[in-house]
């Protein structure tokens, strides 16, 4: 098989930058990463200080936990200034999106309540409605995006109370030229595949497309990509800022991600190239 076959492959990975170029050239491609956002820790005294209010007083019903690295963040954060809410979490149903979540949460010696899979905010969603009761509240883990409206809203007319607690957020990386070169490689045909593993990459490309005055550009150049997601929750993000995935990895890890691209991406740009033609 000849996998990439040389084709170029464009990722906005950030943190695993290193790792996801070795993989694209291991199967063959010709790798373009260009990290699109890096994250900001942000002040939590006021937030967390706000959470072990609520916590003291029996007003959380349920946290939700998005990733591992958040979750650890919040809990290192929360133990620090006040050890003993570490025992009081022990009390309240402590849900996890993901399975880093759920590991982070053990290496705190606390336990999980997993929710259905994918784990995207529709089953977060529909987990809380299920085991919530209207006038309890639950706070969210916010990790590098808002909460989407659509969760407030539909918590919200079940009467249920819902509030962020924000561990970081994400800003353009410092050096932004290998993101500026990639909206230009993209408005004007450059790579043949886009590798995604979260929507928030995507965000911020559009952003940065924007930012150059080339987001409608970008939008068009993108259309005519391969995208693969490495999953639901990646997916549905990349459908709500109006992009079609093509590829979803499963299970949903780098690997996978890059491994499928490999395998069936070739062949599906050809078809698309075919009908172009």
């Amino acid at each position: 098989m000849e996998w990439f076959a040389g084709l170029n492959v464009l990722s906005l990975e950030s943190r695993r930058s290193e790792e996801i170029d070795a993989l694209i050239r291991q199967y063959g491609g010709a790798p373009q990463v260009a990290p699109s956002m890096r994250e900001a820790k942000l002040d939590l005294s006021a937030p967390l200080a706000q959470f072990g209010r609520d916590l003291a007083a029996g007003d959380i019903h349920a946290v939700v936990c998005l990733t591992g690295v958040g979750t650890r963040v919040f809990l290192k954060e929360l133990t620090a200034q006040a050890p003993e809410h570490l025992d009081a979490l022990r009390e309240v149903p402590l849900v996890a999106s993901t399975g880093r979540a759920a590991q982070s949460l053990l290496s705190f010696g606390l336990s999980s309540v997993p929710v259905a899979r994918p784990g995207s905010w529709h089953e977060v969603t529909e987990h809380l409605l299920s085991t919530l009761t209207r006038g309890q509240h639950a706070a969210v883990l916010e990790y590098g995006e808002s909460l989407p409206p659509a969760l407030r809203r539909e918590l919200g007319h079940a009467g249920l109370r819902v509030t962020s607690v924000p561990v970081y957020r994400c800003a353009f990386p410092q050096d932004t030229g290998p993101l500026a070169r990639a909206v230009r490689d993209v408005v004007l045909g450059g790579p043949d595949l886009l590798l995604l593993s979260s929507g928030t990459q995507l965000l911020h490309f559009l952003k940065y497309a924007e930012k150059m005055n080339l987001l409608e550009e970008t939008r068009a150049g993108l259309r005519r990509l391969v995208t693969v997601s490495i999953g639901p929750a990646c997916s549905e993000a990349a459908a709500d800022l109006g992009l079609h995935i093509d590829l979803e990895a499963d299970p949903h890890k780098m690997t996978m991600l890059v491994r499928l691209a490999a395998q069936h991406g070739p062949a599906l740009l050809a078809q698309r190239l075919g009908r172009a033609g």
